[in-house]
């Protein structure tokens, strides 16, 4: 199953996605600071290569579980 352009939206809020020659860009907007550690603009031949990088990306900026009580 391939994905459209309008799934990848709304899968992904806060990323501007465009076809480039040879596959996807998507642009973080707002954009974030160097410093924070997550991408601003993921890349991808296909449109599903790219819902992959930007799944990781989401996972970057999801704060780690904290540990179970002993």
């Amino acid at each position: 199953m391939s994905l459209t352009l309008q799934e990848v939206l709304g899968r992904f809020p806060g990323w501007r996605i465009t076809d480039v020659t040879g596959g996807w860009v998507a642009f973080r907007v707002p954009l974030v600071s160097r410093d924070s550690g997550l991408s601003n603009v993921r890349c991808g031949a296909t449109l599903a290569e790219l819902a992959g990088n930007l799944q990781a990306e989401s996972r970057l900026r999801q704060p780690c579980s904290p540990e179970p009580p002993a």
